[in-house]
Protein backbone atom coordinates (compact mmCIF):
# COMPACT_ATOMS: atom_id res chain seq x y z
CA UNK A 1 0.00 0.00 0.00
CA UNK A 2 1.24 3.38 -0.54
CA UNK A 3 1.80 6.22 1.29
CA UNK A 4 -1.28 8.26 2.30
CA UNK A 5 -1.33 11.22 0.54
CA UNK A 6 -3.76 14.57 0.82
CA UNK A 7 -4.74 17.64 -1.00
CA UNK A 8 -4.20 21.29 0.17
CA UNK A 9 -7.64 21.04 2.11
CA UNK A 10 -7.32 17.87 3.31
CA UNK A 11 -3.98 19.35 5.28
CA UNK A 12 -5.61 22.12 6.20
CA UNK A 13 -8.56 20.32 7.82
CA UNK A 14 -5.96 18.38 9.70
CA UNK A 15 -3.81 20.88 10.91
CA UNK A 16 -6.73 23.21 11.57
CA UNK A 17 -4.51 26.11 9.95
CA UNK A 18 -6.15 28.30 6.82
CA UNK A 19 -5.52 27.05 3.34
CA UNK A 20 -4.02 30.63 2.30
CA UNK A 21 -1.25 29.87 5.30
CA UNK A 22 -0.10 26.35 3.81
CA UNK A 23 0.12 28.35 0.92
CA UNK A 24 2.01 31.23 2.31
CA UNK A 25 4.54 28.46 4.00
CA UNK A 26 4.58 26.73 0.59
CA UNK A 27 5.27 30.00 -1.48
CA UNK A 28 8.20 30.77 1.20
CA UNK A 29 10.06 27.36 0.69
CA UNK A 30 9.05 26.06 4.67
CA UNK A 31 6.52 23.74 3.05
CA UNK A 32 7.11 22.70 -0.49
CA UNK A 33 4.63 19.94 -1.84
CA UNK A 34 6.03 16.45 -1.71
CA UNK A 35 4.38 15.76 -5.04
CA UNK A 36 1.82 17.47 -7.71
CA UNK A 37 -0.74 15.85 -8.89
CA UNK A 38 -1.44 15.35 -13.05
CA UNK A 39 -3.59 18.23 -12.56
CA UNK A 40 -0.29 20.09 -10.81
CA UNK A 41 -1.71 20.39 -7.54
CA UNK A 42 -0.15 20.72 -4.26
CA UNK A 43 0.11 16.62 -2.82
CA UNK A 44 1.08 16.00 0.58
CA UNK A 45 1.86 13.45 3.17
CA UNK A 46 1.75 12.34 6.74
CA UNK A 47 5.38 14.36 6.90
CA UNK A 48 4.10 17.08 5.75
CA UNK A 49 1.81 17.17 8.62
CA UNK A 50 4.19 16.48 11.08
CA UNK A 51 6.30 19.67 9.80
CA UNK A 52 3.31 21.81 9.55
CA UNK A 53 2.27 21.05 13.25
CA UNK A 54 6.64 21.64 13.62
CA UNK A 55 5.96 25.47 11.89
CA UNK A 56 2.75 26.67 13.38
CA UNK A 57 4.67 25.26 16.91
CA UNK A 58 7.47 27.34 16.08
CA UNK A 59 5.51 30.33 14.52
CA UNK A 60 3.37 30.13 18.09
CA UNK A 61 7.06 30.41 19.85
CA UNK A 62 7.74 33.40 17.97
CA UNK A 63 10.39 31.67 16.01
CA UNK A 64 11.13 33.32 12.82
CA UNK A 65 10.57 32.19 9.35
CA UNK A 66 14.36 32.27 8.53
CA UNK A 67 15.61 30.18 11.28
CA UNK A 68 12.66 27.49 10.77
CA UNK A 69 13.70 27.38 7.00
CA UNK A 70 17.57 26.59 8.34
CA UNK A 71 16.28 24.06 11.12
CA UNK A 72 14.02 22.45 8.00
CA UNK A 73 17.04 22.40 5.86
CA UNK A 74 18.70 20.93 9.18
CA UNK A 75 21.38 23.53 9.35
CA UNK A 76 20.36 24.50 12.59
CA UNK A 77 19.11 21.51 15.14
CA UNK A 78 15.95 22.25 17.01
CA UNK A 79 17.65 22.49 19.98
CA UNK A 80 19.79 25.62 19.05
CA UNK A 81 16.35 26.83 17.41
CA UNK A 82 14.92 26.99 20.90
CA UNK A 83 18.05 27.76 22.95
CA UNK A 84 17.56 31.20 20.88
CA UNK A 85 14.70 31.65 20.83
CA UNK A 86 14.76 31.03 24.31
CA UNK A 87 17.47 34.04 24.45
CA UNK A 88 15.77 36.52 22.13
CA UNK A 89 12.93 35.82 24.81
CA UNK A 90 14.25 36.79 27.47
CA UNK A 91 15.74 39.54 26.64
CA UNK A 92 12.71 41.01 24.89
CA UNK A 93 10.96 40.16 28.74
CA UNK A 94 13.77 41.89 30.46
CA UNK A 95 13.86 45.27 28.11
CA UNK A 96 10.02 45.13 28.85
CA UNK A 97 10.56 45.16 32.50
CA UNK A 98 13.09 47.94 31.98
CA UNK A 99 10.43 50.02 30.26
CA UNK A 100 7.89 49.38 33.35
CA UNK A 101 10.72 49.88 35.57
CA UNK A 102 11.09 53.35 33.85
CA UNK A 103 7.26 54.25 33.86
CA UNK A 104 7.18 53.96 37.67
CA UNK A 105 9.76 56.03 38.53
CA UNK A 106 8.05 58.48 35.52
CA UNK A 107 4.70 58.51 37.52
CA UNK A 108 6.80 59.42 41.27
CA UNK A 109 7.88 62.88 39.79
CA UNK A 110 4.59 64.43 39.77
CA UNK A 111 6.00 67.79 37.63
CA UNK A 112 9.15 65.81 36.03
CA UNK A 113 11.53 68.60 35.11
CA UNK A 114 14.14 68.60 31.73
CA UNK A 115 16.64 67.16 34.11
CA UNK A 116 14.25 64.39 35.44
CA UNK A 117 13.64 63.83 31.75
CA UNK A 118 17.33 63.44 31.06
CA UNK A 119 17.96 60.88 34.10
CA UNK A 120 15.28 58.41 33.01
CA UNK A 121 16.26 58.53 29.61
CA UNK A 122 19.87 57.38 30.93
CA UNK A 123 18.31 55.10 33.10
CA UNK A 124 16.22 53.83 29.80
CA UNK A 125 19.00 53.70 27.54
CA UNK A 126 22.37 52.50 29.79
CA UNK A 127 21.35 48.89 30.74
CA UNK A 128 23.40 47.10 33.90
CA UNK A 129 25.51 45.31 31.25
CA UNK A 130 26.53 48.55 29.41
CA UNK A 131 27.31 50.35 33.34
CA UNK A 132 29.80 46.81 33.85
CA UNK A 133 31.41 47.54 30.59
CA UNK A 134 31.72 51.45 30.97
CA UNK A 135 33.40 50.52 34.74
CA UNK A 136 35.49 47.96 33.39
CA UNK A 137 36.47 50.67 30.91
CA UNK A 138 36.78 52.54 33.38
CA UNK A 139 39.23 50.52 35.79
CA UNK A 140 41.22 49.70 32.48
CA UNK A 141 42.17 53.17 32.51
CA UNK A 142 43.32 54.64 35.72
CA UNK A 143 44.72 50.89 36.21
CA UNK A 144 47.08 51.37 33.25
CA UNK A 145 50.73 51.49 33.68
CA UNK A 146 50.37 50.75 37.61
CA UNK A 147 50.69 47.89 40.14
CA UNK A 148 46.91 47.57 40.50
CA UNK A 149 47.14 43.72 39.03
CA UNK A 150 45.47 40.61 40.14
CA UNK A 151 42.72 40.10 43.14
CA UNK A 152 43.28 43.94 43.65
CA UNK A 153 42.32 44.47 40.09
CA UNK A 154 39.53 42.43 40.38
CA UNK A 155 38.28 43.85 43.88
CA UNK A 156 38.88 47.62 42.45
CA UNK A 157 36.60 46.12 39.56
CA UNK A 158 34.05 44.69 41.87
CA UNK A 159 33.56 47.99 44.07
CA UNK A 160 33.54 49.76 40.89
CA UNK A 161 30.00 48.33 38.95
CA UNK A 162 27.14 49.54 40.27
CA UNK A 163 23.80 47.63 39.45
CA UNK A 164 20.25 49.44 39.25
CA UNK A 165 17.76 47.76 41.39
CA UNK A 166 14.49 46.44 39.87
CA UNK A 167 12.54 49.15 41.40
CA UNK A 168 14.98 52.17 41.80
CA UNK A 169 14.35 55.51 43.71
CA UNK A 170 14.19 58.93 42.36
CA UNK A 171 17.96 59.14 44.40
CA UNK A 172 19.31 55.89 42.53
CA UNK A 173 18.44 56.71 39.06
CA UNK A 174 20.04 60.94 39.64
CA UNK A 175 22.76 58.30 41.04
CA UNK A 176 22.95 55.91 37.69
CA UNK A 177 22.80 59.03 35.47
CA UNK A 178 25.75 60.98 37.40
CA UNK A 179 28.07 58.10 37.73
CA UNK A 180 27.42 57.23 34.19
CA UNK A 181 28.77 60.75 33.12
CA UNK A 182 31.46 61.04 35.91
CA UNK A 183 33.09 56.99 33.98
CA UNK A 184 32.76 58.87 30.67
CA UNK A 185 34.13 61.77 31.54
CA UNK A 186 37.89 62.14 30.27
CA UNK A 187 39.44 65.26 33.03
CA UNK A 188 37.81 62.84 36.08
CA UNK A 189 39.50 59.18 34.40
CA UNK A 190 43.34 61.67 34.00
CA UNK A 191 42.22 62.89 37.63
CA UNK A 192 41.92 59.45 39.15
CA UNK A 193 44.94 57.93 37.20
CA UNK A 194 47.01 60.53 38.45
CA UNK A 195 45.89 59.10 42.02
CA UNK A 196 46.11 55.72 41.25
CA UNK A 197 49.60 56.13 39.78
CA UNK A 198 51.29 57.77 42.93
CA UNK A 199 49.54 55.46 45.03
CA UNK A 200 49.94 52.12 43.36
CA UNK A 201 53.43 51.76 43.06
CA UNK A 202 55.55 48.34 43.87
CA UNK A 203 56.79 49.02 47.20
CA UNK A 204 52.89 49.59 48.04
CA UNK A 205 51.60 46.20 50.35
CA UNK A 206 47.79 47.12 49.44
CA UNK A 207 47.14 44.35 52.53
CA UNK A 208 48.96 46.24 54.95
CA UNK A 209 47.91 49.61 53.78
CA UNK A 210 43.92 48.40 53.98
CA UNK A 211 44.46 47.12 57.10
CA UNK A 212 46.33 50.77 58.65
CA UNK A 213 43.64 52.71 56.66
CA UNK A 214 40.26 51.08 58.40
CA UNK A 215 42.54 51.50 61.82
CA UNK A 216 42.68 54.99 61.70
CA UNK A 217 39.04 55.33 60.32
CA UNK A 218 37.85 53.47 63.00
CA UNK A 219 39.80 55.67 65.67
CA UNK A 220 39.12 58.90 64.16
CA UNK A 221 35.36 57.43 63.42
CA UNK A 222 35.46 57.38 67.63
CA UNK A 223 37.64 60.42 68.22
CA UNK A 224 34.84 62.61 65.78
CA UNK A 225 31.58 60.65 68.11
CA UNK A 226 32.79 62.01 70.68
CA UNK A 227 33.72 65.91 69.72
CA UNK A 228 37.31 65.10 70.40
CA UNK A 229 39.65 67.96 68.82
CA UNK A 230 42.15 66.66 66.10
CA UNK A 231 44.36 69.46 67.69
CA UNK A 232 44.41 67.36 71.15
CA UNK A 233 47.05 65.22 71.96
CA UNK A 234 45.26 61.84 71.16
CA UNK A 235 44.23 63.15 67.99
CA UNK A 236 48.21 64.14 67.30
CA UNK A 237 48.69 59.95 68.67
CA UNK A 238 46.09 58.88 66.09
CA UNK A 239 47.31 60.55 63.22
CA UNK A 240 50.64 59.96 63.53
CA UNK A 241 50.04 56.25 64.24
CA UNK A 242 48.22 56.59 60.90
CA UNK A 243 50.79 58.43 58.84
CA UNK A 244 53.62 55.92 60.29
CA UNK A 245 51.35 52.43 59.44
CA UNK A 246 51.02 54.04 55.99
CA UNK A 247 54.30 55.02 55.10
CA UNK A 248 55.54 51.65 56.09
CA UNK A 249 52.30 49.95 53.71
CA UNK A 250 53.31 52.67 50.84
CA UNK A 251 57.27 52.51 51.47
CA UNK A 252 57.55 55.70 52.21
CA UNK A 253 58.78 57.83 55.54
CA UNK A 254 56.85 59.36 57.54
CA UNK A 255 58.16 63.46 57.47
CA UNK A 256 56.55 66.45 56.23
CA UNK A 257 56.48 65.40 52.80
CA UNK A 258 54.50 62.46 53.33
CA UNK A 259 52.29 64.10 55.27
CA UNK A 260 51.83 67.08 52.82
CA UNK A 261 50.89 63.69 50.48
CA UNK A 262 48.30 62.71 52.36
CA UNK A 263 46.53 65.98 52.80
CA UNK A 264 46.69 66.05 48.38
CA UNK A 265 45.20 62.91 48.86
CA UNK A 266 42.04 63.47 51.21
CA UNK A 267 41.45 66.60 48.60
CA UNK A 268 41.38 64.63 45.71
CA UNK A 269 39.26 61.97 47.51
CA UNK A 270 36.68 64.83 48.74
CA UNK A 271 36.62 66.18 45.37
CA UNK A 272 35.24 63.99 42.11
CA UNK A 273 36.26 60.80 43.47
CA UNK A 274 34.79 61.25 47.01
CA UNK A 275 31.30 62.06 45.06
CA UNK A 276 32.21 58.88 43.03
CA UNK A 277 32.20 56.15 46.05
CA UNK A 278 29.03 58.30 47.67
CA UNK A 279 27.14 57.52 44.27
CA UNK A 280 28.17 54.23 44.55
CA UNK A 281 26.98 54.09 47.69
CA UNK A 282 23.58 54.94 46.33
CA UNK A 283 23.19 52.47 44.52
CA UNK A 284 24.31 49.77 47.74
CA UNK A 285 28.10 49.36 46.88
CA UNK A 286 30.07 48.06 49.91
CA UNK A 287 33.84 49.27 50.63
CA UNK A 288 36.46 47.70 52.79
CA UNK A 289 36.71 50.88 54.52
CA UNK A 290 33.78 53.30 54.55
CA UNK A 291 33.66 56.74 53.29
CA UNK A 292 32.57 59.45 55.90
CA UNK A 293 33.77 62.94 54.99
CA UNK A 294 33.50 64.47 58.27
CA UNK A 295 35.48 61.98 59.70
CA UNK A 296 38.06 61.44 57.12
CA UNK A 297 38.13 65.35 57.33
CA UNK A 298 38.96 65.18 60.82
CA UNK A 299 41.64 63.08 60.11
CA UNK A 300 42.94 64.95 57.63
CA UNK A 301 42.92 68.05 60.06
CA UNK A 302 44.55 66.08 62.50
CA UNK A 303 47.86 64.95 60.48
CA UNK A 304 48.31 68.55 59.52
CA UNK A 305 48.55 69.72 62.61
CA UNK A 306 51.32 67.28 63.49
CA UNK A 307 54.34 68.87 64.67
CA UNK A 308 56.79 68.75 64.57
CA UNK A 309 58.23 66.20 61.20
CA UNK A 310 61.37 66.11 59.68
Amino acid sequence: MGAKTYTIGDLARLSGQPVRRIRFYSDKGLLPPTLRSAANYRVYTDEDVAKLDLIHALREAGVGLDMIRRLLARRLSLHEVLRTRLEILEAEIAAKHRVATILRATLRIPNPADGDLRRIWTMSILSNQQMKALAEQFVDAIAAGTALEGPWRRQILAMSVPELPEDPTPDQIAAWDELSRLLADPTFIREVQEGTKAFWTDALDPGEYQVASRLAYEKAADATARDLSPRSPEAQAIARTWLADSAHALGRTPASAFRDWHVAQYERNAGRLGRYRELLGVLGKDFPIAFDRMVWRWLNDALTALQPLQ
